[in-house]
């Protein structure tokens, strides 16, 4: 099987052409003087030519030097974009989202930011689930959830939104009639409309 041909060395070589300059090409590229002059001259031990005559005052490209040069700059400007497009394809999210939320607040706060987040990343889609019963993640495939909720202990990563406040309210005409409860114990003896999802007693 042939060799793989020396792409870091060509891309060296490249960037050294570029800026006419060893010492230049490696401040550019991070890289030491001599591992910058060792790349030009592995290349040139791999082909049998000289690519370069340099000087300390001099620096100037051999024919063959010259003839690779081009093909150099190209795999050197293919290098770096196609790390580019895999970086960009890295970090913009895509794919589809099943995020789970609570009926009045889904409706209230999530759904409205939809359209907006959909344009700002049209790769993404989102499977919105709306209702109070608490979902199971994993069990029922969804990749988040919103919850108003005191969390139990889990492996799974939380993060706080905000603060909803809970309400206890009767009417005027309830009140007036039955008393107003003094203690949370006084409200066994009332009529309540309970919240059967609720997490705590």
């Amino acid at each position: 099987m042939a060799r793989l041909p020396d792409l870091e060395g060509l891309a060296i070589f490249a960037k050294v052409v570029e800026i006419r300059s060893f010492a230049g090409a490696a401040a550019e590229l991070k890289l030491s003087k001599a591992t910058v002059s060792k790349a030009v001259s592995r290349i040139e031990a791999r082909l049998g030519a000289r690519l370069v005559n340099r000087t300390s005052r001099r620096f100037a490209l051999t024919d063959a030097g010259r003839q690779l040069a081009g093909r150099a700059a190209h795999i050197l400007a293919e290098g770096e974009a196609a790390e580019d497009s895999a970086r960009a394809q890295a970090t913009m999210p895509r794919g589809p989202v099943r995020l789970a939320a609570p009926m009045s607040f889904g409706l209230l706060h999530v759904a409205p930011l939809l359209p907006e987040f959909l344009a700002t990343f049209p790769e993404v889609s989102v499977d919105l689930h709306l209702s109070d019963a608490q979902v199971d993640l994993i069990g029922e495939g969804f990749d988040a959830a919103i919850r108003i909720a005191v969390l139990p202990d889990s492996s799974l990563v939380a993060r706080r939104l905000c603060e909803m406040p809970r309400y206890l309210v009767g009417s005027p005409t309830y009140l007036k009639k039955l008393g107003r409860p003094k203690h949370p114990l006084h409200l066994a003896q009332h009529s309540c409309i309970g919240y059967s999802y609720a997490t705590g007693a």
